[in-house]
């Protein structure tokens, strides 16, 4: 601590606080100045404490204990609690001023009540109870918001991979083809493909080329009537210095792919241009279902989606999280049975991420259990068998039938858990024989 020094004139050059409780006293503990305040936490008025001794209040009950006498046996700042003689506790500091012989020539010490303090205290932690709660609420809805999107879930190997070619080609202008099925996260990886470009401060233009029909395409794209007066900004031009994200480009009709290609060539662009589709475009282009100058003209960097079914790793993260999403969201704290965590990871999800989505809300209303089974599922989710039944016996000997289902129970286990200890203890064996039996397995 940085020590104070006082000049022959010291007393003068102490300032009066109006606002504070602040005392003076000299080494020998008479106090030999007061703040206006001072003496109102004792019920006493500030000029009966003048001239007195600290010794002496204290010896009268006036408040105990002395801040003084601590002070000058320390020779530091020293805080304690106070007790006054109407049973008020008062928070107490007291300050060490020293001469030039390095003696505490004065004590300076202020006072708070502590119950004004609790006060404060209260109001300090509903305050950042209130600010936990709203970083809760931004991080609850950021997840929702990565996870209704299909956002980045990328444990496995293939979604890692893309998410590398991501990298690499996003600050191209080049345009980029998106393939996959319904719900896969065609969308997101646009998204992401934009906002890693340069034209990431532009705006992200989605067109629904499903939706739009043939007679009104130019028009949208363009802004122009038929007669060629202009009547509102196309989307074309709304794209300019951002990206043109073209969503089930493989539902255009050859009319309406003559339309957007003449457009495209017409607007000459400041844009970059991201297509998805569902279907593979070069077979469409083979099958005269999709024009082939517009194929060459999207078609510059093909990324493949691989859905949910096969991406293991991506499906098992997906499910806890929306699983956890919901529990949030309706305040309840249900898990899933180990059968039915098995279940749904030999799924189709054809709907992938939404339809992950949508299944994992239905069962954390409407089960019953805080452990949700397989008897749970909805009726058209109960049509898929796993387990000994499809186990085949015929040609196989029960040694190779044990290790064949310890096989698929330790792969199952290492997908859902993240370390060895995790996966002994539920599996009821010592985490030595999970590394074996996972060498064994994975060797």
């Amino acid at each position: 601590m940085q020590q104070l020094y006082l000049l022959p004139n010291a007393e003068e050059e102490i300032i009066d606080s109006y606002d504070e409780d602040i005392i003076v006293t000299n080494r020998d503990g008479k106090i030999i100045k007061v703040s206006q305040i001072s003496g109102c936490y004792y019920d006493l008025p500030a000029a009966d404490l003048l001239g007195k001794s600290v010794y002496e209040l204290e010896a009268k009950g006036i408040f105990s204990p002395a801040i003084t006498p601590l002070v000058l046996e320390q020779k530091k700042k020293v805080a304690v609690v106070q007790i006054a003689s109407n049973e008020r506790k008062i928070l107490i500091t007291g300050i060490p001023l020293f001469n030039e012989r390095h003696e505490v020539e004065f004590v300076v010490s202020y006072s708070y009540d502590v119950s004004e303090l609790k006060v404060l205290q209260a109001y300090l932690t509903e305050l950042e109870d209130e600010m936990f709660a709203v970083k809760g609420e931004l991080a609850l809805l950021r997840e929702e918001q990565l996870q209704v999107n299909g956002q980045l879930i990328a444990e496995s190997k293939a979604m890692q991979q893309l998410l590398k070619t991501v990298n690499k080609i996003a600050p191209l202008q080049v345009a980029v083809v998106l393939q996959g099925e319904n719900g896969v996260g065609k969308s997101t990886i646009a998204n992401l493909i934009h906002q890693q470009s340069t034209k990431k401060d532009g705006p992200f233009i989605k067109v629904d080329c499903g939706t739009i029909p043939d007679s009104m395409l130019e028009r949208e794209l363009t802004g122009a009537f038929d007669t060629g007066n202009t009547g509102k900004i196309g989307l074309l031009q709304m794209a300019q210095s951002g990206t043109l994200y073209l969503q089930g480009v493989d539902e255009l009709s050859l009319a309406a792919q003559t339309v957007l290609l003449k457009a495209l060539h017409q607007t000459n662009g400041n844009f970059r241009i991201i297509s998805a589709t569902e279907r593979n475009l070069e077979e469409l282009v083979a099958k005269r279902q999709f024009r082939e100058d517009l194929f060459y003209y999207l078609h510059v960097v093909p990324m493949q989606i691989k859905p949910l079914r096969e991406r293991l790793e991506d499906l098992s993260e997906t499910i806890q999280k929306y699983l956890d999403t919901y529990n949030r969201v309706y305040q309840v704290n249900k898990k899933l049975s180990d059968p039915l965590f098995h279940e749904l990871l030999h799924m189709e999800w054809s709907g992938n991420y939404l339809e992950v989505k949508n299944l994992m809300e239905r069962l954390i209303v409407e089960s019953e259990t805080t452990i949700i089974t397989k008897d749970d599922l909805p009726l058209g989710y109960r049509k898929h068998n796993t387990g000994l039944n499809e186990l085949e016996i015929e040609g196989n000997t029960l040694p190779a039938i044990i290790e064949k289902v310890e096989k698929e129970v330790l792969m199952n286990a290492q997908k859902r858990y993240k370390t060895t200890t995790e996966m002994a203890k539920v599996l009821g064996i010592s985490q030595p024989s999970v590394v074996r039996k996972l060498k064994k397995y994975v060797d």
